[in-house]
């Protein structure tokens, strides 16, 4: 006897209410058999469908603050949605988690630094370097990233092999678990141009990427690297992932090959996290401009993702 496919709960927040997150929320597509429980101020969320209802996380609006560009306010209401959303998931009313752009200096205005989403959901759910991805296509790899929001001087001093061996071993659980990839093959670029050069143009590849990829080939992954950055986006159809090592290795390939699709994804979480790949937009905020394309995405990526995990 069958069983009946409930209606997947997504909890929305909302994001920067000076940005384009409220917007592209209410225009987003909602998915079949899918109900949103959307948090943040009401006041912006005059459009949303039938399929979805507001918690209201009102702005608490500081005179003299400008409401657009990053503002204490905007940084204070957009952690208190996403707060509300993270609860009402660890309480079992939502399923998933779908997360309108925040910005990180308004955070810090409301005396909340932030590195962004990743970070905090990792604190949030004491796991230690959740792990940022980014997909588009079934057809093309994932793309995933070691480091994030760090400046790019620190990217090599924050290198370890351990920390390779953990991202790929992470992301590898992730495919498995939520892209029904059985055999994952997994690309890892290296940190210097030419992934080295034998040592020409770097030894990070050979002290750090290099024995990390040895331990997991001798535990049975099927990992290819170091490769050259550009190399390996030139043939990514040789693998179901590419892990880069630093944010504009990974993003400046994903941005060119699908701007307005890509959708940023969590693993590693107990919960299905995602969210759209573009910013606040503040300078575009509130002029009907917002484009839903990746809202829409992440929506569907949300739904597709929770529904593996349950079936």
């Amino acid at each position: 006897m069958g069983t009946t496919k409930h209606r997947l709960r997504l909890a929305v927040s909302a994001g920067d209410p000076f940005g384009i997150g409220p917007e592209v929320v209410c225009a987003a597509h909602i998915p079949d058999d899918v109900k949103l429980t959307v948090f943040g101020p009401a006041a912006l969320l005059p459009h949303l469908p039938a399929v979805a209802r507001v918690v209201d996380v009102p702005v608490a609006t500081t005179a003299g603050e400008p409401t657009r560009g990053p503002t204490a306010a905007g940084g204070d209401c957009s952690r208190r949605a996403l707060d509300a959303a993270l609860e009402a998931i660890r309480a079992g009313e939502c399923d998933a988690l779908v997360t309108a752009p925040i910005s990180k200096e308004s955070w810090a205005l409301a005396g909340a630094p932030c590195d962004g989403h990743t970070p905090y959901l990792g604190d949030f759910y004491d796991v230690p370097d959740p792990l940022m991805v980014f997909a588009w296509d079934r057809a093309e790899p994932v793309v995933a990233l070691l480091t994030t929001h760090i400046p790019l001087r620190a990217v090599a001093a924050t290198l370890t092999s351990a920390k390779v061996e953990a991202a790929v071993r992470r992301l590898h659980a992730g495919l498995e678990r939520d892209f029904g990839i059985a055999t994952p093959r997994i690309g890892v670029c290296g940190l210097n141009p030419h992934a080295g050069e034998a040592g020409l143009l770097g030894t990070e590849e050979s002290d750090f990427i290099a024995p990390a990829l040895d331990r997991l080939r001798a535990d049975g992954f099927t990992v290819l690297g170091p490769l050259p950055g550009d190399t390996a986006f030139a043939h990514r159809d040789r693998y179901d992932a590419i892990l880069a090592m630093y944010h504009d290795q990974g993003l400046a390939p994903v941005k060119a090959l699908a701007f307005a699709t890509a959708v940023n994804i969590t693993l590693g979480l107990p919960c299905v996290r995602t969210s759209p790949s573009h910013g606040t937009a503040f300078d575009i905020a509130g002029q009907g401009r917002g484009d839903a394309t990746s809202m829409s995405a992440a929506l569907a990526w949300a739904a597709a993702l929770a529904r593996a995990r349950v079936s």
